[in-house]
């Protein structure tokens, strides 16, 4: 993609790229040696050589977490010579989740541990503080920095234990602050917000505000901590889903609470304007679309600032000083948008996005400087890559690439198409195609993302090219009801799991056929969670356009789904998928009579969020009529496959069942 390479390396890590030259990607991330002969399973989904890669506050350190013999370890680089100065890990019981910077010489450890009989590794909202120069550093957060020598410390007292019961969340690295964050916590068993201030070398904790008077978690209320007007605020979405903003008077303990015309329980807090006067937020505003808003305290009004139409923005970029440059979105392809074509940070950003054409890109600048940045870059056809940007030398090192042996000259480029359903909305979905199509139809899988309320994205996935490797176009569907086309079409989607969703799929293999990409007798389809459940229900409106489905983690029984879950959850899920009588018409299990293909059926033991036994009813029902099916339980496993092995064996199951009942012609 790329020409005029130019390759200096300087240590066995990192290599030094000029500003006006890139490196082919082909050289940069891939070892000839150590390249397989094709695509397999093992490569492309094990676990990524690289990432989590960020500047520090200063700009003078780079911290990356390297996958090192299966052990996440943190690597920290001075980011002046490129060289490694030091390593971080932890025993078999700990990993390293993820991390933030305290400041610029100390790092946020968010363990995850692995529990007895569960192959997924969770955090349970420990933090381990340690400096980026030391061997050995503390906990500061969570029962075990509470405990000396297996035993809980002597001054420990029951509500210093209680604390610590609860998942935080960073809200501030505050930093005017270096040795305090703050944090807010939804404690185990108990209803209600806590806001600390912590010490990050001695885990001290002083209380600054609680969140009460309100049915209040992490589910349904975010906090910000403004540092530059030192203001605490929250959002919360009440029973009837109106919103409230809430200010904390720090002179009284006391919350200054705000009705906001025009909120939606999408409104998220960025920061404040640079005159102080209002807050910049993210909301709909009165746009269809997620956009940047004003919210104006005084008058309690939200107005638009920047929209995108047809398509939610992502990210607003602000200077050190919240002046906004640019924002990012994401239609068909990712974009941006340049607001200040002056601004130095605008132009650099301009400047990347031409010498990367094809790539998705983030930037993150130094937060004390802003002379440093950090790139990450990916694409249909490459895993990420991480660029150090220097402003003053204007110059690009090379970082890392999150899948160094990965043979990137095999993937397979990722289409967007456009089409009009039966009901003549416009639907958007990519078509990824196999090496070698010679324009003819080809044997397709129609790979069908969960949710439904999220969507398909541009972008190297791995489960795409596995498919496409061995002679299979994909197609992803952005269904309506998906995410980031604006409140219309999400809305479009509520209460048409079993209708109008599994039409839009249709439509979309319809088109495709009806254009000559698709072989129409060679179809499977495929998901996983709500995937999973469009496989069989789109199997059993069409029983004949498909050979096979698969469906992993599915759920099949929609009234049994909302009866499982919380009082807060069976709501929300209430007003998605409809009253009882959509329940039932809707759910897969009450028409496996109409089955005429074979189906594989995955799903872990320990699956939280669509249980086993929705697994199970199907099971019954397809036994109860006689149907074609294969079953695999993973044992420990929960909602998706987390384990390499368990992992490697579905996919090998999947390409099996492909090959006998979809098979490619070579």
């Amino acid at each position: 993609m790329f020409s005029n390479v130019v390759i200096k390396t300087i240590s066995v890590l990192f290599l030094l790229i000029s500003f006006y030259s890139v490196a082919n990607q082909s050289k940069d991330n891939v070892d000839s040696k150590s390249v397989a002969e094709t695509l397999s399973i093992k490569s492309l989904f094990q676990t990524d050589d690289y990432r989590n890669v960020s500047l520090s506050p200063d700009g003078k350190h780079i911290a990356l977490i390297r996958n090192q013999n299966d052990v996440p370890v943190i690597i920290i680089v001075d980011a002046a010579t490129m060289q490694a100065v030091n390593q971080i890990s932890f025993a078999k019981k700990d990993s390293v989740g993820h991390y933030l910077w305290a400041n610029n010489d100390r790092l946020l450890i968010f363990l995850h541990t692995k529990q007895r009989n569960e192959e997924r590794k969770a955090y349970y909202g420990e933090i381990y503080s340690i400096d980026i120069d030391e061997a050995k550093g503390k906990f500061i957060f969570g029962v075990r920095s509470l405990v000396h020598r297996g035993k809980i410390k002597k001054n420990v007292t029951e509500a210093d234990y209680e604390k610590h019961l609860a998942h935080p969340r960073i809200i501030s690295t505050l930093e005017s602050d270096p040795e305090h964050i703050i944090i807010s916590t939804s404690q185990y068993g108990s209803e209600g917000m806590w806001v600390f201030k912590l010490n990050t070398y001695s885990g001290a904790i002083e209380t600054l505000a609680q969140v009460d008077g309100y049915k209040t978690d992490h589910k349904t209320t975010r906090l910000w901590y403004l540092e530059d007007k030192q203001e605490l605020w929250f959002r919360t979405i009440l029973a009837d889903n109106n919103v409230v903003l809430g200010r904390y008077d720090f002179s009284d303990d006391s919350w200054i609470k705000y009705n906001p015309k025009q909120a939606s329980t999408e409104l998220s807090i960025i920061s404040y304007t640079q005159d102080k006067q209002k807050l910049i937020v993210s909301d709909y505003c009165g746009n269809d679309t997620i956009s940047i808003c004003l919210f104006d305290p005084n008058k309690q009004t939200i107005s638009s600032l920047y929209t995108i139409e047809g398509t939610d923005v992502d990210w607003l970029y602000l200077d050190n000083e919240n002046k906004p440059y640019a924002l990012s979105y994401f239609d068909e392809y990712p974009k941006f948008k340049i607001l200040d074509e002056k601004h130095y940070m605008a132009k650099a950003l301009a400047g990347f996005l031409s010498k990367f054409p094809g790539y998705k890109l983030q930037v993150k600048w130094d937060s004390t400087y802003g002379e440093k940045a950090m790139l990450m870059l990916s694409s249909d056809v490459q895993p990420s890559l991480w660029y150090l940007f220097d402003h003053k030398k204007n110059k690009l090192n090379y970082v890392a690439s999150s899948k160094k042996t990965l043979d990137v000259s095999k993937l397979h480029q990722q289409y967007s198409f456009k089409f009009k359903a039966r009901d003549d909305m416009s639907i958007q979905g990519y078509i990824t195609l196999p090496e070698k199509s010679n324009q003819k139809p080809q044997p397709a899988i129609i790979l069908v993302h969960g949710g439904p309320h999220i969507r398909n994205y541009w972008g190297f996935d791995p489960e795409v090219q596995l498919l496409a490797s061995n002679g299979y176009a994909v197609v992803q569907v952005n269904f309506r009801g998906s995410d980031g086309f604006g409140w219309k079409f999400k809305s479009a989607g509520f209460k048409q799991w079993g209708e109008s969703i599994q039409y839009d799929i249709l439509d979309g293999v319809n088109y495709l056929i009806a254009n000559n990409y698709l072989d129409k007798d060679r179809l499977c389809i495929m998901g996983a969670s709500f995937g999973g459940y469009s496989a069989v229900k789109s199997s059993l409106i069409e029983p004949s356009l498909f050979k096979c489905a698969i469906a992993s983690s599915g759920v099949y029984d929609l009234d049994l789904l909302i009866d499982d879950s919380e009082e807060k959850e069976a709501s929300i899920l209430i007003d998605r998928v409809g009253v009882e009588v959509l329940q039932v018409s809707h759910s897969v299990i009450h028409d496996i009579n109409k089955l005429q293909i074979p189906l594989l059926l995955a799903h872990g033991s320990k699956d939280d969020r669509t249980p086993l036994e929705q697994a199970e009813v199907l099971i019954a029902q397809l036994e109860k009529h006689n149907k074609n099916y294969q079953w695999f339980e993973f044992e420990n496993e929960g909602h998706g496959f987390f384990n390499e092995n368990n992992q490697y064996k579905f996919y090998q199951h999947v390409l099996q069942f492909l090959n006998e009942h979809n098979p490619v012609e070579h």
